[in-house]
């Protein structure tokens, strides 16, 4: 904004007035226009900002309704895994041609969020719906964080089913256990898992109502 002094001198109260009240009302006009420009910008950010945390949440969502089913398959898994070998510690027989678990990890994105944040679209919402956001993309980084917790009983279980390959009247029972340690981890796991996978459906569809 410049401020350029008069064409020619002031004479008169009247005239310093007069050139005093133009200028207070072109600083006035200016900043009411900055401030209507800022305005639309900000609404502007939160309109893109919303839109695509929207088809964010849309995917994620999708993404945990395709889990949760899976996810009580694979606990219904690591119980036939436990059971089994509760039968071949008794017998030394494994009754079934093969015992695995499949395993399967799930991405969910925040990066709608995160650059509604970088870009301060975030301070221009309101706080019922900052907080929704906010609880919504903390239980998802809940759950990454859950299942990262079952990536090494994983490799534990793996390692230790390879006995079964071998002649089972020659284990040694502590290995036999071994498996069923791990396949309890992974148990306690998944079943963490669901419970946080169950809650995010009830806030998505909160969030996404």
């Amino acid at each position: 904004m410049e401020i350029h002094a008069p064409d020619k001198p002031i004479h008169s109260r009247k005239e310093f007035l007069f050139h005093m009240f133009t200028v207070v009302l072109g600083i006035l006009i200016a900043l009411a226009m900055e401030g209507t420009v800022e305005w639309f910008h900000h609404r502007a950010l939160v309109r893109e900002g919303r839109a695509n945390i929207a088809i964010e949440l849309r995917h994620n969502k999708d993404t945990i309704e395709k889990a949760l089913p899976q996810i009580a398959d694979r606990r219904k898994q690591l119980q036939h895994v436990i059971s089994t070998i509760d039968e071949v510690e008794k017998t030394r027989k494994l009754a079934i041609h093969s015992l695995g678990y499949k395993f399967e990890s799930y991405e969910l994105y925040s990066t709608a969020w995160r650059t509604a944040s970088v870009s301060g679209a975030v301070t221009h919402m309101d706080y019922e719906e900052l907080k929704e956001y906010t609880d919504v993309y903390d239980l998802q980084q809940d759950f990454l964080t859950v299942q990262s917790q079952g990536f090494p009983a994983v490799g534990e279980l793996a390692a230790a089913m390879h006995v079964l390959d071998h002649d089972l009247t020659k284990v040694p029972e502590d290995r036999l256990e071994d498996i069923q340690r791990a396949a309890a981890k992974i148990l306690t796991v998944q079943e963490a898992l669901g419970n946080v996978a169950y809650g995010l459906t009830l806030e998505y569809n909160k969030t996404l109502k």
